[in-house]
């Protein structure tokens, strides 16, 4: 009995353990069979082949776009002000907000009594420095012809006190004749010192009546401006802005009323970084020569813009440069002062480039080029400008080759790859600016 329950128990271990050996023969034979590394039944691990986007690299002509935001302002604005203290005696019926008028147009007046008071009392005396002034020629007229019958007066006194020293010395001749005539002489010449100062004062008078007069007349000039400038007319066609001031309201002078706004010749502000402008600068060409559009949101048309001048300095607490942009004058009715628009602007072109994605470049200018066996290889590249989704690259080595369009970080040299190539154009990928 005892030994047929150790025969029985030998048995089930034995059946134990078969089970057990077959349990482990399976297990290894399905890992051997789904082995993710793809090792072969007696060899090493499989290579893995990556699928890749290629595309051959041709030499192209590029041309760089700049775009940024800008501000569209006024190139010609007057403000419009009063002159003169008073009330508001007459006001155009375009004189209001967004009001088109005209050049010449009379725009508002303030109450020009007081003005033309003035006017009147500078004309006054004006005319009274004019009758001055043939006054003191008349004068001077006379004093001459009086200067001259005195010099005559004298000559003949002298000839009368040279007769009678000459009758004197033959014996013929009184003592009492002889001085009588030296005192005539003598009278005749302090009449002539007389005479010829009257004469000179008649030529001072003259002189100061001219200046009296010119005086006059820049008195006369000022009252007449003053009383001009009470009526404030439109220097040039255009749009009213922030108007103020109704009839019969009180005005101080240099109180600004309007601004005046020539709707025709707007600019546009912008800012580009020193980089940008550089590029801009680089070729030697005047910048004025870029080609500039402009498009206002929510239009799809573009405006063409031509750059006028840069700014002189750099504001405080900004940087870069800041452009002005004048708009051409037969495509701006849609935009106005103040106008938040987007700005596109072209470099010059670039050749012997190309352009990649911008997946295809690494951080550290690194491409990846198929090379011989469908193995990768790293290259590296000048990167001359950034655009949008895309990169502007010397063309260096990569002329000719093929680029990996999109890198992976499983992607390195040497690895064998499966390229795709979806047609047989070459790479000239046309982007926008960023």
């Amino acid at each position: 009995m005892r030994f047929m329950i150790r025969g029985l128990f030998g048995l089930f271990l034995a059946t134990i353990t078969a089970a057990l050996i077959l349990t482990a023969v399976t297990v290894v034979m399905s890992a051997l069979k789904d082995d993710p590394s793809g090792a072969r039944h007696g060899g090493g691990p499989r290579e893995r082949i990556f699928a890749v986007n290629v595309a051959k690299v041709v030499p192209i002509s590029a041309t760089p776009v700049i775009e940024t935001f800008g501000e569209v302002i006024s190139g010609r604005t007057l403000e419009l002000r009063a002159a003169s203290n008073g009330a508001l005696v007459q006001i155009s019926d375009n004189f209001r907000e967004g009001g088109v008028v005209q050049q010449d147009e009379l725009l508002f007046q303030t109450d020009p009594a007081t003005a033309s008071a003035n006017a009147k009392l500078s004309q006054a005396a004006l005319d009274e420095a004019k009758a001055e002034l043939t006054e003191a020629n008349e004068a001077l007229g006379l004093a001459g012809d009086e200067l001259v019958a005195a010099q005559h007066q004298y000559t003949l006194r002298q000839q009368v006190l040279t007769r009678q020293t000459s009758l004197r010395e033959r014996g013929v001749g009184t003592e009492t004749a002889l001085e009588t005539a030296a005192l005539a002489a003598s009278a005749a010449e302090q009449a002539t010192l007389v005479k010829r100062q009257a004469f000179a004062n008649a030529k001072a008078r003259i002189n100061r009546a001219k200046i009296a007069l010119s005086r006059s007349y820049i008195n006369y000039t000022e009252a007449r401006r003053i009383l001009a400038e009470t009526a404030i007319a439109a220097k040039f066609d255009g749009v009213l802005s922030d108007v103020t001031g109704d009839l019969g309201a009180l005005v101080n002078a240099g109180e600004r009323l309007a601004k005046l706004i020539d709707p025709s010749a707007l600019e546009v502000a912008f800012r580009i970084s020193n980089t940008e402008f550089n590029h801009l600068t680089a070729s030697g060409q005047p910048i004025g020569q870029a080609k500039v559009t402009v498009r206002f949101v929510g239009i799809d048309a573009e405006i063409p813009a031509i750059i006028d001048r840069v700014s002189a300095a750099v504001g405080e607490g900004q940087t870069g440069r800041e452009l002005y942009a004048s708009l051409e004058a037969d495509k701006v009715a849609t935009v106005r002062p103040g106008d938040f628009v987007s700005v596109r602007l072209e470099e010059p072109a670039l050749d012997n480039v190309t352009i990649l994605p911008a997946t295809a470049v690494s951080a550290a200018g690194e491409v990846m080029v198929l090379g011989q066996g469908d193995r990768l290889e790293a290259l590296n590249v000048k990167v001359l400008r950034k655009q949008g989704d895309a990169v502007i690259v010397a063309i260096g080595k990569l002329s000719g080759r093929e680029v990996i369009l999109e890198r992976a970080p499983q992607l390195g040299a040497g690895i064998k790859v499966d390229p795709r190539r979806t047609d047989n154009t070459p790479l000239q990928v046309k982007t926008t600016g960023g």
